[in-house]
């Protein structure tokens, strides 16, 4: 049965005889390399040209392809001389999943559960429980996610100032105020608190129809929070590109982000528009260029590590 009190997320839920903390945090950590790469693919930021692939059955499969994370990782690593980069942003991130785990359990917590015996009372109850725990703990830990990946893109215009104790409080409060904190956060709430219904009725749903015991998933958790990431990544998007955009950084100039500055509809419709609400959501394989190139070539002087800045073919 899905315990909806933990505070911890699905995945780790799902790890038996693991503290959920403390498997979160560690969770979160081993993941770090990946979430710089994906955010900073979700901004745009492609200094690897696309490769040119050809078809391979019956024409089907041939174009122009990014290289996969692997090699944007390495790449990443061997330009700035050290893999520590791929840790940037860890600090906040960690705390993030303290502050959310914290504010969840403490505001479910809070909230009686219904002592209706008419189901739907009982999942509406449920969901409303969620919902508010849900936008309580966006609304304490946005600040940080905006602060992570600030910290993150910085490699793009190898800011520093991001990076001054504590994360980044001066840049912010000196060109933005504390509204800087807060940047991009309706897209945030509207995709967390959304997708939390969505996780919360397909689970009660596979609770009441013993679903997951007739397929042979006991005790699993994972359809209700793939669904959940599935169906908000284009806000999940949306909330990364706001969160950077306007802040006086390099990664603003971008010209993946043009036209995604004035608000963050704006930027969903840009993204529908140009066919990229499902950028990033691909980290496993290589990811087909989209008409319009986004390749950044590295700054004059920089090189490049496989000792080409020009589009390939292979």
């Amino acid at each position: 049965m899905w315990d909806k009190d933990k505070g911890a997320s699905s995945l780790v839920r799902g790890l038996p005889g693991c503290n959920d903390l403390l498997a979160n945090c560690l969770y979160t950590a081993l993941l770090q390399p990946l979430n710089v790469a994906k955010v900073l693919i979700q901004v745009g930021y492609e200094p690897l040209p696309p490769v040119y692939y050809k078809p391979v059955l019956f024409g089907w499969g041939g174009g122009y392809f990014y290289p996969n994370t692997y090699r944007y990782i390495k790449y990443l690593a061997e330009r700035e001389g050290s893999y520590l980069v791929l840790y940037r942003g860890l600090t906040p991130r960690i705390c993030s999943v303290l502050v959310t785990n914290t504010v969840r359990t403490e505001i479910l917590n809070l909230l009686p559960k219904s002592t209706s015996r008419c189901p739907p009372e009982q999942i509406a109850t449920e969901v409303g429980r969620h919902c508010l725990a849900t936008a309580g703990s966006v609304l304490a830990v946005h600040p940080l996610f905006v602060v992570t990946n600030r910290m993150i893109v910085s490699l793009v215009g190898g800011e520093t100032k991001i990076q001054l104790p504590p994360w980044g409080r001066p840049h912010h409060i000196q060109e933005e105020g504390v509204a800087g904190f807060y940047a991009g956060i309706l897209p945030h709430l509207v995709g967390e608190v959304s997708g939390k219904v969505v996780e919360i009725l397909v689970e009660e749903f596979t609770a009441r129809t013993d679903l997951y015991k007739r397929v042979g998933w006991e005790g699993s958790v994972l359809p209700g929070s793939m669904i959940h990431s599935f169906l908000t990544y284009p806000l999940q998007l949306t909330t990364t590109i706001m969160t950077v955009n306007n802040c006086g950084m390099e990664v603003s100039s971008l010209p993946a982000l043009q036209g995604t500055q004035r608000s963050w509809f704006s930027c969903l419709k840009a993204l529908f528009r140009t066919g990229n609400l499902k950028r990033g959501n691909n980290l496993l394989f290589a990811r087909r260029a989209p008409p319009q190139s986004w390749h950044t070539p590295p700054s004059e002087g920089e090189g490049c590590p496989d000792g080409s800045c020009q589009l390939k073919k292979e």
